[in-house]
């Protein structure tokens, strides 16, 4: 018995480790990119391979990590948990983000195309203009790191596979991206709950910071439904296909998770954050394609 019990206590040191450096060092939260990637894909019957989803994979990890080193001793105060795990391979920052670099240029060398290029070359450096010049803006213009950040990942996720694709916008693609962009701004302002102290000391006027905690959550109430009238639009009018309509069910998902925030404070809602709504986007491929078999069946 103490052979077997010596032997969990350093597993379950490791396996910490091992999720401390998915959860904080951004993996798990840039799978997000990939796996809406997937679900266009799915949903528009659209060519998608693995080295493009490890191409939109690649590019939310740079960013989260550039932008996760680069703010340490900001996220002390709403994520000190996260900050002192960082802290403790922050020499060795340069280096991991200059491999992720060389992947992705690699991947795109082999790959991609000119347009998808110039658009990925856009994606990256609006998330790393954010972070270096663009944030003091959300001291003046309210919403603007909400908005601008919605509008930076949910482009990714939906005119990604158009341009590897090499089609034409579609009203079919801007009904998706509407939809899109209004789940990811859930998924945004949601993390910046946990923000309200630090983004306060910044004088940045998120949502939760100008509408306070409790309004800022039947905000997202009701913008959680608001969401689906594109997905409904589409499926009416036929530009999307019926199965789509699975999505719905993250309307209770996302519910739920809102509803379980409201006495919850900064880590609390870090966890929750990095748990449940970081997975919804990870869930919607795996939901389309097992409405997909319902339906043909």
């Amino acid at each position: 018995m103490t052979f077997v019990m010596d032997g969990i206590r350093p597993f379950n040191k490791y396996l910490s480790l091992l999720l401390s450096e998915i959860f904080y060092g951004g993996y798990y939260a840039a799978l997000g990119s990939p796996f809406l990637i997937l679900s266009v894909s799915l949903i528009l019957s659209l060519k998608c391979d693995f080295p493009i989803l490890s191409i939109s994979y690649l590019l939310p990890l740079i960013v989260y990590s550039y932008d996760y080193y680069k703010d340490l001793e900001i996220d002390k105060l709403s994520n000190s948990k996260r900050t002192e795990y960082l802290s403790k391979k922050k020499s060795f920052y340069p280096f991991i983000l200059f491999s992720y670099v060389l992947v992705l240029l690699s991947l795109l060398f082999l790959f991609s195309n000119f347009k998808l290029n110039l658009f990925i070359g856009g994606i990256i450096i609006s998330g790393i203009l954010y972070t270096k010049a663009f944030k003091g803006i959300t001291k003046k213009i309210p919403l603007f790191k909400n908005i601008y950040t919605a509008l930076t990942w949910s482009s990714g996720g939906t005119f990604f596979i158009l341009f590897y694709n090499i089609m034409e916008v579609k009203l079919s693609f801007i009904l998706i991206f509407i939809f899109i962009f209004m789940r990811v701004l859930i998924n945004i302002i949601f993390f910046d709950l946990k923000d309200i102290e630090s983004d306060k000391r910044e004088s940045l006027k998120t949502l939760p910071v100008i509408l306070g905690k409790q309004k800022c959550i039947l905000f997202l109430h009701g913008l959680n439904l608001f969401s689906l009238f594109p997905l409904f639009i589409g499926i009416y009018n036929q530009l999307i296909p019926f199965f789509s309509f699975s999505l719905s069910f993250f309307y209770f998902y996302v519910f739920y998770y809102i509803h379980k925030s409201e006495n919850y404070e900064n880590e609390e809602l870090g966890l929750i954050s990095h748990g449940m709504a970081d997975s919804e986007f990870i869930l919607w491929p795996f939901i389309l394609a097992l409405a997909s078999i319902s339906v043909v069946s």
